[in-house]
């Protein structure tokens, strides 16, 4: 008798718990069928919340699903089929639903990367384009996005693991390779080497007393010079010289431009100078005052402005001349982006 009136408490309490979930069931059904598949989803939540039935959690992640609510979905598609007493044949359809509700997913993150990235937040990018990446694995291209964005948000290391693991999956004839491959070897040659294992201590002997001491000598792997260039600083190496060069042109342009503006205003300074040392010159004669002053200006701007620009252009040739000479000038290189090139120069 005391046991019937002490279990009776919890017994009623599930009484009613299963009534207001199979009320919240059928308010769920009726906007399930007025094609409200989210107001659906909220009561199907709260009737499984209360009424935890492998049913509810059926209909919850299928209102979800047709509501666009894709993540939560696929959480409720995976949680379904691992309950033991779920209908099997609704497993085989969570399963298939599961992987639709996952590329739908992953299609709304790939979008939410894109603005993003335009936006100027390239770690959140990187973030989506990664998760996207995990649920479409085949899609190279977007692991090679979420690389490009690491790099853009200065998370260098993760960027460089992500490009190798690009280049390792992609395919040869990938349009994104190449371009891979600069930004592997660019972030190669920013991190710096990879830190060697310290080599276990190795005993050495004391040599006996007038015995010739030999220094070890340390082996290097065969076929390989110890100071022979990687292949990376080769290929920085030809960039190197672009700033040099663009030194030089540009001076040497800046030179010969300068010079013909200066020879010009000599020339017209010279002219007004002789008309006015002339008496019967009927050019100078005709030119008012405020004519000949005009033109005296403008002759001598003109030959301030080819003067400074022949000295601008006389500068910059010499030092790019002598970087040139030098052989160790500022280092440049392409690297495209999601949104075009960037131009990168080191002094």
């Amino acid at each position: 008798m005391l046991l019937a009136f002490l279990s009776w408490p919890a017994t009623a309490f599930c009484q009613v718990n299963t009534k207001t979930a199979v009320a919240m069931m059928q308010q769920a059904a009726k906007a399930y069928e007025a094609g409200d598949f989210a107001k659906a989803a909220d009561f199907y939540g709260k009737a499984w919340r209360l009424d935890p039935l492998p049913t509810y959690l059926w209909s919850l992640a299928r209102a979800e699903h047709l509501a666009g609510l894709f993540g939560p979905a696929s959480e409720h598609y995976r949680d379904f089929m691992d309950l033991p007493d779920a209908d099997a044949a609704r497993k085989t359809k969570a399963k298939g639903y599961l992987v639709e509700a996952e590329a739908e997913l992953a299609k709304s993150q790939i979008r939410e990367a894109e603005v993003a990235s335009h936006a100027g937040k390239p770690a959140v990018a990187a973030e989506l384009y990664l998760s996207a990446w995990k649920v479409l694995p085949n899609r190279g291209d977007l692991l090679f996005k979420a690389a490009a964005a690491e790099q853009l948000a200065e998370q260098l290391p993760s960027a460089l693991r992500h490009f190798e693991q690009y280049l390792a999956q992609a395919p040869t004839n990938a349009p994104d390779r190449a371009d891979a491959q600069v930004r592997q070897a660019w972030l190669k040659q920013k991190l710096g080497p990879t830190p060697q294992v310290a080599k276990p201590l190795t005993v050495v002997e004391t040599p006996k007393v007038g015995a010739a001491v030999q220094t070890p000598v340390e082996k290097s792997p065969p076929n390989q010079s110890l100071s022979a260039p990687p292949v990376v600083a080769r290929q920085a190496e030809q960039v190197q010289t672009w700033p040099s060069w663009t030194l030089v042109g540009t001076g040497g342009a800046l030179l010969v431009g300068g010079l013909v503006v200066l020879i010009g205003g000599m020339s017209d300074a010279a002219a007004l100078n002789k008309a006015q040392q002339t008496s019967g010159s009927d050019w100078i004669y005709g030119l008012t005052y405020a004519d000949a002053q005009a033109r005296a200006s403008s002759a001598n701007t003109r030959i301030g402005v080819g003067a400074a620009l022949a000295g601008t252009g006389v500068v910059a040739a010499g030092v790019g001349t002598w970087l040139l000479l030098r052989g160790d000038g500022p280092k440049s290189a392409f690297l495209p982006t999601t949104n075009g090139a960037q131009w990168v120069v080191q002094f």
